[in-house]
């Protein structure tokens, strides 16, 4: 109600002044009309007297259009007002200067699972974005300081990254609360911000760059679809390889979320440095940008990270995405690490996604996505695969939900084993509150 009330003040201020103006215009025209002139002056009189008449009357639709922004933005002032006399406080800090939000969401699908072997429905938690629940207090200081503390937990009910293919759901042990954030943040406008406690180390989210607008179902995190499935010997009627789609698709997204300090700086033109330090002596360092131009949306984000001491491995990773003004994205990933226990080639990890949004009714936008990745090396065991999917989304904004819907398929390329691909598919609601 308060950026409403500013812009109110701002565009009434913008009135009196064009206001004036015309008025001047209106007032000075007979003024400078009824000046003598030469008669060689006459034609040049004449093209300022059209000019001046021009400038009024741009003068006058400005002023109109001033006035009409100013009436539709006292009705928004009324209506937020109305809300609040009704709806009144929600929630309620026990710090009188403190905001307390609570939000999250719920995501549940019906997930379909084919080994080659056996094939089977699954009601499941979509692990990549899983149901959770979030707190965020903030207090502020002045124009410049402020303070804030964070506590989200997750809540997976048959995740879809635990579920096996010959599974019992009613005995999975997986079904509890898991920590995902529980820090606490000072910032400074000029100075940068600075977390303490358990959330997302500099690195994390790195490889994640994707503007299509499929994420709910689709990105480069996708082997929590599935990742718990394994890869069955082909043609030998259900043998297991042992090796899971989690053991050998991964993203390798930084230091994730971790207990960690982090450090970010303040964005300039666009660009935001990060650092962090995480308990067992990890660290790493992380560059994000985003920009607009003429219409074309643009994200970038690269990472490096130092897990040596506890992983005994080093990486590096990158995510780009670019949105053109029509809809149409194309993203794109790529990450290696080094294990130093092994002499073998580096893991390394590549995505790439065409996407295209539109407006296709009026509920809210719709999105559709393929995307296809390779792995190679993963586990330092020589072990590669590829994954290839189609996805879909609909936003239903009234609802603050999101439908979607995939399919997709998992090759192995495992030394001397011939594998059968694992098929992936289904459908499910995203629900915010």
């Amino acid at each position: 109600m308060t950026s409403l009330l500013k812009i109110r003040n701002k565009a009434s201020a913008r009135i009196n002044r064009a206001s004036l103006l015309l008025g001047a215009a209106v007032l000075s025209a007979p003024i400078l009309l009824a000046q003598p002139a030469a008669a060689d002056d006459i034609s040049d009189l004449k093209a300022e007297n059209t000019a001046l008449k021009d400038q009024i009357e741009s003068l006058a639709r400005d002023l109109q259009q001033l006035r009409d922004a100013v009436h539709q933005n006292g009705q928004a002032v009324a209506e937020v007002k109305a809300d609040s006399q009704n709806a009144g406080p929600v929630v309620t800090s026990g710090e009188e200067n403190t905001k307390l939000a609570i939000s999250g969401h719920v995501n549940r699908m019906l997930f379909y699972a084919d080994d080659g072997d056996q094939a089977r429905w699954f009601h499941a938690d979509n692990d990549s974005s899983a149901s959770r629940v979030r707190f965020i207090g903030l207090t502020k200081m002045g124009d410049n300081w402020s303070a804030g503390t964070t506590m989200e937990l997750q809540f997976e009910s048959n995740s879809t990254d635990d579920l096996t293919i010959d599974q019992n759901t009613a005995t999975i042990a997986s079904n509890s609360f898991t920590e995902r954030k529980l820090e606490l943040w000072f910032s400074n406008n000029d100075l940068g911000k600075i977390y303490l406690g358990q959330s997302s180390a500099a690195s994390d989210g790195t490889m994640e760059e994707d503007l299509s607008g499929t994420g709910v179902i689709s990105s480069s995190g996708y082997s929590g679809l599935g990742g718990s499935l394994a890869f069955r010997v082909s043609g030998s009627q259900g043998v297991s390889t042992g090796v899971t789609i989690g053991d050998l698709f991964s993203a390798q997204n930084g230091l994730n979320r971790d207990d960690r300090i982090r450090y970010d700086s303040p964005t300039f033109a666009g660009t935001k440095l990060s650092t962090s330090w995480v308990d067992g002596d990890e660290w790493d360092l992380a560059a994000r940008y985003g920009r607009e131009f003429d219409g074309t949306e643009v994200a970038l984000a690269a990472g490096y990270w130092d897990a040596s001491p506890t992983a005994q491995k080093t990486g590096y990773g990158m995510s780009a995405s670019a949105k053109a003004s029509f809809g149409t994205s194309l993203s794109a990933s790529y990450s290696s690490e080094d294990i130093e226990a092994t002499a073998r080639d580096d893991e390394e990890f590549w995505y790439v996604k065409l996407g295209h949004d539109f407006e296709m009714t009026s509920l809210g936008g719709s999105a559709i996505s393929i995307d296809y990745s390779q792995t190679e090396d993963q586990g330092a065991t020589g072990r590669e695969g590829t994954f290839y999917s189609l996805a879909a989304a609909q936003s239903i904004d009234r609802l603050s939900a999101e439908l979607y819907a995939i399919i997709g398929v998992y090759d192995a390329d495992l030394p001397d084993v011939q594998t059968e691909d694992v098929t992936i598919g289904g459908f499910g609601a995203l629900v915010r509150f």
